[in-house]
């Protein structure tokens, strides 16, 4: 209610520290659809409960919102004594006739504005948050609260810990807890906040101020378009607007919401890549990536956050044409200069934050009330936090923010200048400089003419060194270390260890954005100080030389960390080099595609293979491996073209090739290294020879490889090495015994390694030795435990192979539903992530399951579709697979008859891959 209407006798509308109670029902639209009448009496008893649980407690209601309520309290403690009679009340009551009532409530303190008995600010927002992962019956009271008031809490009351929580504010985690009294429910679902909800959203280090209606109104053009485009001037704010959005909505979408960052990518080929990364989709042969992506997201309910399209328009409206067509549940939002200009865009320009109107005069209240003062407030604060806006600089404040035009990114940099400069100094030289660039008609020239001018002016406050160091760190790709920036950076007049102090100055004054990533600081520019960088480092002529240097420290890097790559837990190398793969492949540029050095080049990918094993799709680290091989020529280094031929082998099968295409690259690259190789190259190659013959029962041949292989690896003392040695002797000893101990060492020493996906592998091959000797329950055992590591780390298609093997187990005991369940679920995850090698063993199995089943003509021609697709991707059966299709098949014999089954199976040949899955999944 207006403060105007309170009563005289009324107490003083908190100020200043505010505590804030939050309500609202829990399915209450709902209910209004289907008890109308009875709802219409629930809501009156309810309201009348709420207010007088809070006016008793000298509450405030400030707002209502259909059934929420929105109250202020002088302390926490009055908050949680209202939230606590107000829930006794409601439960109290009979409120059967509407199927019961649920209420939610949240409790949060700080600093929030107060204008005509309303309230503004960050913490009213925290507390809206906070709310909205809570349930119905549920009271959630935010860590700066339960500071406050936990010596204070009523009788039997305590605070739940309910641990650390991202909230859809997108800022730094909130502690939760949950008010506990012996009449109030206990137990409730998981909180519903971002980590509970599928997403990649990233944290936001500064609060969303100043266009709360903006992303309300885009939730709204979300509800009506595929793709919603947002528009507007470098700097104005679309990137922090979309994610937002995106938060705001995570609730829509089934299977989440996915940031895809465009900013860093300098080849617009690579979007693709970019978009299939977010969900582990790989390349396949036959296909573009695109349609491969578009297959694995047909049934999916999410949306996309594409960001920064401006430089890769084309490209990014050719993905997102081919989503909105191919994929009816994805929505897709993107961030650009201009729009995609495709059909069914709709395009929403993204405004500068409100402005105040050129008026002398005006109040430190009334100034706040627009976004652009708002933002320019919070961010002078938190850089200066003897800045207050007051009655007597707001019209000096609102006048700076007029002259930035409400840009909010302008906003930010010229906020920063606060450390050093008064707000009247800071308006003074904002109006000289402007009027220096403009000729005096600022306003008669684009937005981004203004943008440009104030990053010239905060580029011509830099010291010589300071912009030395702005303009070379353009040269890195989406982020960068302080310790890439001291070596590439540096130079005679500027040390290696003054980069440090230069960074952190220019992190001061927003020109360079500081992040922690695991652990590691980071830094970053942004995408229109990026451009400004680099067209300042192109006018330097420093541009060809830096890029020299930020390949080869890219290049040693690679080299000192290869030793270690092997003998230490995956986990504590990974993360730092995966978060390097933009400045990788502008190296890889560098030397391959602008072949200043093919040399280094081939010796990169080379270095970078089990890195890309990891981080990369199988197609991108092929095309570079081939890029590679065909610039080193015949006349280069004979070792490192073996490695070449031996990544090209281990990641063949990933891109379709056949089998004797793969086993032929392995034996070219183990003849070479038996050349001029190292003890670890040979060990290698030898193992990767023998796998090969193993897995098509060639023992004979694989035996002495093996043994060598493990030989060699021992001396060479890489775990993972030695592992995968021991692991593939396994397959060449006739002791099941024997087996069963080369395969826990194996395991062990992946663990040791933190490789768990080796460790999975190996506990597959037990698996299998175990099906071999007969044990099928414990081959399932070891499957299971297989599946699970996959499961614990989203191993996608490693969790497909040990699927498929536990279907084969369960098939052979006759446990037809579970077989079915896990061929099911690998036919469905080979689909999404386009895994075609995959399909026909998943397919064999389920052919299984309909023989057993009685449906043998079905059986009959899903065997055939498998037995034209292994022939026609060169592929053999493995041991496993062998066995049950020569099972399935005599069965079929002897229900069928020969001539029968070739018939069948010769229908089967001719299905397609669709058609067979379709007729497989009926199976």
């Amino acid at each position: 209610m207006p403060q105007s209407a309170r009563p005289a006798d009324a107490a003083p509308i908190p100020s200043g520290t505010v505590a804030f109670l939050f309500t609202d029902i829990e399915g209450s639209t709902q209910r209004w659809e289907r008890y109308r009448d009875a709802t219409a009496a629930a809501v009156k008893l309810h309201d009348a409960l709420l207010r007088g649980a809070i006016e008793s407690h000298s509450g405030y209601v400030f707002k209502t919102i259909g059934d929420a309520f929105c109250a202020a309290f002088p302390t926490v403690r009055d908050a949680i004594g209202a939230a606590l009679e107000a829930q006794r009340a409601l439960a109290a009551e009979d409120f059967s006739a509407v199927d019961s009532l649920k209420v939610r409530m949240s409790i949060h303190v700080g600093h929030a504005d107060e204008r005509d008995g309303d309230y503004f600010g960050p913490t009213v927002n925290r507390v809206a948050r906070l709310l909205a992962v809570g349930y119905g019956g549920q009271v959630l009271v935010s860590g700066a609260a339960a500071d406050l008031v936990q010596d204070e809490l009523p009788p039997q009351a305590s605070l739940r810990d309910l641990g650390a929580h991202r909230l859809k504010d997108l800022t730094q985690p909130e502690q939760v807890y949950q008010l506990v009294a012996p009449d109030l429910q206990q137990q409730f679902f998981a909180l519903k906040s971002l980590e509970s909800l599928p997403n990649n959203l990233p944290l936001q280090v500064t609060s969303f101020v100043g266009r709360e209606t903006d992303a309300a109104e885009i939730a709204r053009h979300m509800g009506r378009t595929r793709l919603l485009t947002l528009v507007g001037t470098g700097g104005v704010g679309k990137t922090r607007l979309a994610l937002q959005t995106g938060a705001d909505l995570l609730d829509r979408y089934a299977d989440g919401v996915w940031y895809v960052e465009f900013a860093p990518l300098v080849d617009a080929t690579l979007i693709p890549n970019t978009v299939g990364a977010i969900f582990g989709i790989t390349d396949q042969p036959g296909k573009s990536l695109t349609d491969v992506i578009v297959s694995a997201l047909r049934n999916k309910a999410a949306l996309l956050i594409f960001d920064n399209c401006e430089h890769v328009v084309a490209e990014a409206a050719a993905i997102a044409d081919a989503l909105i067509r191919g994929c009816p549940k994805v929505q897709l939002l993107a961030t650009s200069r201009e729009g995609l200009g495709i059909s069914g865009e709709t395009v929403h320009r993204v405004a500068s934050l409100s402005l105040p109107p050129p008026v002398a005069g005006i109040g430190a209240e009334e100034a706040r009330a627009y976004a652009a003062v708002a933002l320019f407030a919070e961010r002078a604060a938190a850089a200066n936090t003897r800045f207050e806006l007051t009655d007597r600089n707001a019209t000096v404040v609102a006048d700076v923010c007029r002259r930035l035009d409400g840009i909010a990114l302008a906003i930010e940099l010229a906020a920063t200048r606060l450390k050093v400069l008064s707000i009247e100094q800071l308006a003074a030289k904002l109006d000289e400089r402007f009027r220096l660039l403009t000729g005096g008609s600022r306003t008669a020239l684009p937005r981004q003419q203004t943008m440009r001018a104030l990053i010239d002016w905060s580029y011509d406050l830099l010291g010589d060194a300071e912009k030395a160091v702005f303009r070379r760190v353009a040269v890195f790709a989406g982020g960068w270390t302080l310790e890439a920036a001291g070596e590439i950076c540096s130079d005679d007049a500027i040390e290696s260890w003054d980069v440090l102090d230069l960074l952190g100055a220019l992190v001061d004054k927003s020109m360079v954005v500081a992040e922690l990533a695991d652990g590691e600081q980071r830094y970053r520019l942004l995408e229109s100080t990026r451009q400004y960088a680099s067209e300042k480092l192109g006018e330097s002529g420093e541009r060809e030389h830096l890029r020299g240097k930020h390949a080869a420290y890219y290049l040693a890097l690679l080299r000192e960390a290869e030793p270690s790559l092997n003998v230490t837990p995956m986990g504590t190398w990974i993360a730092p080099l995966a978060a390097e793969t933009d400045n990788f492949r502008l190296a890889l540029d560098w030397y391959l595609t602008d072949k200043t050095d093919p040399e280094l080049g081939a010796e990169l990918i080379a270095l970078l293979i089990e890195v890309f094993s990891e981080i990369s799709r199988p197609a991108e680290l092929w095309r570079w491996l081939v890029v590679a091989h065909g610039a080193l020529g015949e006349s280069g280094d004979p070792a490192l073209r073996a490695r070449l031929l031996g990544g090209m082998s281990a990641i063949s099968d990933a891109i379709g090739m056949g089998f004797s295409q793969r086993l032929e690259l392995a034996q070219q690259a183990l003849a070479i290294f038996r050349e001029c190789g190292t003890t670890l190259d040979i060990a290698r190659a030898t193992v990767q020879v023998g796998l090969y013959y193993a897995f098509v029962e060639r023992i004979t041949e694989a035996t002495p490889l093996f043994e060598e292989g493990l030989e060699l690896a021992r001396r060479t003392k890489d775990r993972r090495l030695i592992a995968r040695a021991l692991a593939a002797e396994s397959y060449c000893l006739s002791d099941l015994e024997a087996k069963r101990q080369c395969l826990r060492e194996a395991t062990a020493l992946y663990r040791a390694a933190g490789d768990d996906r080796g460790a999975a592998r190996t506990q597959s091959w037990l698996a299998e030795q175990e099906f071999r000797f007969g044990d099928v329950g414990a081959a399932l055992a070891h499957a299971n435990e297989s599946i699970a590591i996959c499961r614990r780390r989203r191993f996608r298609s490693n969790l497909v192979v040990h699927l498929v093997n536990a279907a084969a187990y369960h098939l052979w005991i006759g446990a037809v539903d579970e077989a079915r369940d896990a061929a099911r679920e690998a036919i469905g995850i080979c689909q999404e992530i386009q895994d075609l090698l995959d399909v026909p063993i998943c397919i064999q199995h389920l052919a299984g399951v309909a023989q057993a089943r009685g449906d043998a003509e079905r059986a009959a021609r899903l065997l055939g579709f498998t037995d034209a697709r292994f022939l026609a991707i060169d592929e053999v059966r493995q041991m496993t697979e062998k066995r049950l299709y020569d099972r399935i098949v005599e069965a079929l014999l002897g229900t069928l008859g020969a001539d029968e089954l070739r018939a069948h199976m010769a229908a089967g040949a001719l299905l397609g891959e669709d058609e067979a899955i379709d007729e497989a999944l009926r199976a």
